[in-house]
């Protein structure tokens, strides 16, 4: 039996001497808030515990009248004493009065294009500072996307950015309690914010215009934003290169000359980032530069008369847009014909009559239709081989 005790004393005594090291220090500070009280009593009691009403070392009073927590849930104690104190006279619970609130939400502007900032203002009655949501409607739900406090005139302001896409909105404030008054949690009227479509058109006064010539962009974007940048871009290469830049007028007009290269092109008009608003393009549209300059005549033609043919070869020189030559003819008692085409610099025409003199000229044709100016006229007879009689034989 002593010896049994003499452990239960040890372990005692161990468990004494942990306790002393692991105990924090007199001196530590763990600072409260309000929300670390179930009531406002508990915070009150811990307030005055604190030091308070002279001293409040923790910031539970904020509005330095002696009652600590006033928002928090009963029970209640506003005694500036503590319980059975100097102020033993016991308190009774103060009456609480219910105040209905209300909250008118306003969007300014309710249009806007995606990207730009709006202005929303909430007025919350009775008037007292409080926080405040914006709220906005979401696949059915109502999903919190800014947050604010009213000031003393019960009214905030601030700048939000449009969304992708439309959709209502509203101000919601929640239950607060302040001293005997209990505030009412209130949603706005639901204001709906409309995220309008950018517009932007692309056309050219003339979608032909002749080689070297100005050709004219004619760009129109909507909603207006006066003095918005606007790009004129042509593809090439694969991608999208501008070529010119410009803004928009008050009716979101802008007019751009341009000097087209040769051929078939695709340009487009960008409205560029302005004051928040995304980009948006035209559909692309094609303008074609016309070569007007017909392929250079070819020479040296030269004619060779056969039996009921003439064979007729000529220089030239080919430009990159070559589509043929054409081959014309006449007789003396006839207009002149376009005989064939053809893609070679030599040329056979038969079906001839012989004894018959042709004249004979040719031209180059390009792909688009332009044609150069006549070789120099040949002309050559086709005459049937002559063939010589043998010489009769003499009989003896």
């Amino acid at each position: 039996m002593i010896r049994r005790l003499t452990i239960l004393v040890l372990s005692t005594a161990l468990s004494t001497s942990l306790a002393v090291l692991t105990a924090p220090s007199a001196s530590a500070f763990v600072d409260r808030d309000c929300g670390d009280f179930a009531s406002q009593k508990s915070a009150q009691i811990f307030y005055l515990k604190a030091g308070g009403p002279s001293s409040d070392p923790h910031n539970l009073d904020s509005d330095n009248d002696g009652v600590a927590c006033e928002s928090n849930p009963a029970p209640y104690y506003y005694g500036k004493t503590l319980p059975g104190g100097g102020d033993s006279k016991p308190k009774p619970e103060p009456k609480i009065t219910v105040v209905k609130s209300t909250v008118a939400l306003s969007v300014s502007p309710s249009k806007r294009i995606r990207g730009e900032k709006y202005q929303v203002k909430v007025t919350v009655r009775p008037a007292i500072s409080r926080k405040v949501t914006i709220q906005r409607r979401v696949d059915g739900r109502w999903k919190a996307i800014a947050d604010g406090r009213t000031g003393s005139s019960g009214k905030v302001t601030g700048r939000l950015t449009t969304p992708k896409a439309s959709a209502p909105l509203r101000a919601v404030v929640g239950t607060v309690t302040i001293g005997q008054k209990k505030y009412t949690a209130a949603a706005s009227r639901s204001t709906k914010l409309t995220v309008q479509k950018q517009k932007v058109s692309l056309e050219f006064v003339d979608d032909e215009v002749a080689e070297g010539d100005e050709a004219t962009a004619l760009i129109k974007a909507t909603p207006v934003r006066k003095g918005r940048p606007v790009a004129l871009q042509v593809r090439s290469g694969g991608s999208w290169t501008t070529v010119a830049r410009t803004e928009v007028d008050r009716k979101g007009r802008a007019e751009v000359d341009l000097r087209p290269d040769l051929g078939t092109d695709s340009y487009r008009a960008v409205v560029l980032r302005h004051e928040g608003a995304v980009p948006a393009q035209s559909r692309a549209r094609t303008l074609t530069a016309l070569d007007l300059t017909p392929p250079a005549a070819p020479t040296d033609l030269t004619a060779t008369a056969g039996d009921t043919t003439v064979e007729l070869m000529w220089t030239r020189d080919l430009p990159d847009d070559f589509a043929h030559h054409e081959i014309w003819m006449r007789t003396a008692d006839s207009e002149w014909t376009l005989v064939t085409t053809t893609t070679s610099d030599t040329m056979s025409v038969g079906g001839l009559v012989n004894d018959v003199a042709y004249w004979f000229y040719v031209t180059s044709v390009d792909v688009h239709g332009h044609v150069s100016a006549a070789s120099t006229e040949v002309e050559a007879t086709p005459s049937a081989p002559i063939t010589e009689e043998p010489e009769p034989v003499e009989s003896r």
